[in-house]
């Protein structure tokens, strides 16, 4: 794809994932819930923060939407239908969606007043609580597939999908996807203790932005899912973009549906899970991998 279809194509890919992910999302929504990224901003009019700094609070949005979008290069729609396939396409993943970290830092750093800064130290908490783990979940699949590019580790399921040879890291994967996009349970950032985060201390464009990138994030996380687990766009019948959305979609009410049913946890209480339970479960994943591939088992066997 040229570089302004490739254009075109992320920003299309972008908007239609954030609402759609809002309506997904509207469907779990439950009086008296936690809306945590999902609840309402002040969409009418920037907010009065004389303590605010003039340029980190509003470049908070521009980096996380920026970072979101970038994420959307690498993710195979179907045959043909990709921003640009990179042969470090996953790793690259991996640090550009994290810029949805750095923009909620900015802001909340630069709103300067005391809910905003608690949300900040809980922000930088939960990417130390998901970032190794999360990273375990992509190096099982990386060593099956042999690749980077996730147009290989989509071509590498074409007969049996990883999350059959690979349910434990695909359960890793669930658990800190909700984590990576701040929903149930691991809403601390924006928790009602602290009057909602980020979202408390902007209005305007802003908000607006705001909630374009905090939906947009659980739809790169959803749509990468699928990539790593699912097979991507491959299915029979169906043009690829039909069974990518569909597989993206699913994933995400299931990650949705799941995070539901377990209270919110605190910043200890992740951090804990993580160090007890996903690391530990993120080393056995490799080793069941690794003995895999010694036994020919999987693609190229």
């Amino acid at each position: 794809m040229g570089v302004i279809a490739s254009a075109a194509a992320v920003v299309t890919a972008l908007l239609l994932g954030a609402g759609l992910t809002w309506a997904v999302e509207r469907l779990f929504a439950r009086p008296g819930w936690d809306a945590g990224p999902t609840r309402g901003a002040e969409l009418r009019g920037g907010l009065d923060l004389p303590n605010a700094d003039r340029w980190l609070l509003p470049a908070g949005p521009v980096v996380a939407l920026a970072g979101v979008a970038l994420a959307t290069v690498v993710v195979p729609f179907g045959p043909g239908l990709i921003g640009r396939d990179l042969g470090i396409g996953l790793f690259y993943v991996i640090v550009v969606v994290d810029f949805v970290v750095l923009g909620l830092a900015l802001a909340d750093w630069g709103a300067n007043t005391p809910d905003s800064v608690e949300a900040f130290y809980r922000i930088v908490a939960q990417l130390v609580a998901y970032v190794v783990p999360l990273g375990l979940a992509y190096v099982g699949v990386v060593m099956m597939a042999r690749s980077l590019s996730t147009v290989t580790v989509v071509e590498a399921q074409r007969d049996l999908w990883f999350v059959v040879l690979q349910p434990l890291g695909f359960l890793l994967y669930l658990v800190t996807g909700l984590m990576q996009s701040y929903r149930a349970p691991f809403l601390e950032p924006f928790a009602d203790s602290i009057g909602g985060g980020v979202l408390s201390v902007t209005g305007g464009w802003s908000a607006l932005l705001w909630r374009v990138a905090l939906a947009g994030v659980l739809f790169v996380v959803a749509a990468i899912g699928a990539v790593l687990y699912l097979g991507g766009p491959s299915g029979p019948w169906l043009p690829g973009w039909a069974w990518m959305l569909a597989k993206t979609y699913a994933l995400m009410a299931l990650m949705l549906g799941l995070g539901r049913c377990v209270r919110p946890l605190s910043t200890a209480g992740m951090l804990a899970l993580s160090w007890k339970v996903l690391i530990p479960a993120g080393l056995v994943n490799v080793l069941l991998v690794g003995g895999l591939i010694l036994l020919g088992v999987g693609p190229r066997a």
